[in-house]
């Protein structure tokens, strides 16, 4: 049973500053920049991109900075804030909006050109109506990015991954996990065509086209 939807507000809320701390380090910038490259070569800017989940901002910055018109969507209000804080910080035109991305989305039908969607679906209660939901605002040839975590290698320092990793057992549904086969066929029966695939230590990735 799927955990309720102000755990994980009050949960990165809570994280939302180490979560900017960690963007901050090289490996991760440096992974930020990894998948806003990935999804430029398949939508061309300004898209408009959403970026669902977006955390502290630091993929809708990426792709802000790449000429695209972007909005960056989180269910956690101090998330945002920080989002907004570095997007004012560093001068860079994103937009940022709190949202549950469980619910319908705020995009009107066919207005995206590209969604990005890093590690939130295993949050939800019917992730199958997220990638529904993206599938209706995407336009005609749009892009998914979507990743997910896998199963290997839960343990981190970080509050988030310590307690994904021991609620699971115990309540399983707190958090999905996927492979590269369950994730893409999450996204293929919602009406999305696989461009590619792959996993990487800790998470599966799928690029999907509309």
């Amino acid at each position: 049973m799927p955990a309720p939807r102000w755990f994980f507000r009050f949960l990165y809320d809570r994280e939302s500053a180490a979560w900017e701390r960690r963007r901050d380090e090289p490996e991760q910038r440096a992974l930020v920049e990894r998948i806003a490259d990935r999804l430029a070569n398949v939508v061309a800017p300004p898209g408009p991109v959403a970026d669902l989940g977006c955390g502290p901002g630091a993929h809708a910055l990426a792709l802000a900075r790449r000429g695209y018109d972007i909005v960056g969507v989180d269910g956690s209000p101090r998330m945002v804030e920080v989002a907004k804080a570095r997007a004012a910080r560093d001068q860079v035109a994103a937009a940022f909006d709190t949202q549950d991305v469980g619910a319908r989305l705020g995009f009107a039908d066919a207005s995206l050109g590209g969604v990005l969607a890093i590690l939130v679906v295993q949050h939800l209660p019917r992730p199958a109506a997220f990638v529904a939901e993206i599938r209706r605002c995407l336009r005609p040839g749009g892009h998914l990015l979507i990743t997910a975590p896998a199963r290997a290698r839960i343990t981190s320092s970080n509050l988030y991954w310590r307690l994904r990793a021991t609620c699971y057992q115990a309540a399983p549904g707190v958090v999905r996990f996927y492979d590269s086969d369950s994730l893409r066929r999450l996204v293929e029966e919602q009406g999305l065509t696989v461009v590619e695939s792959d996993a990487e230590p800790g998470r599966v990735s799928v690029l999907a086209r509309a």
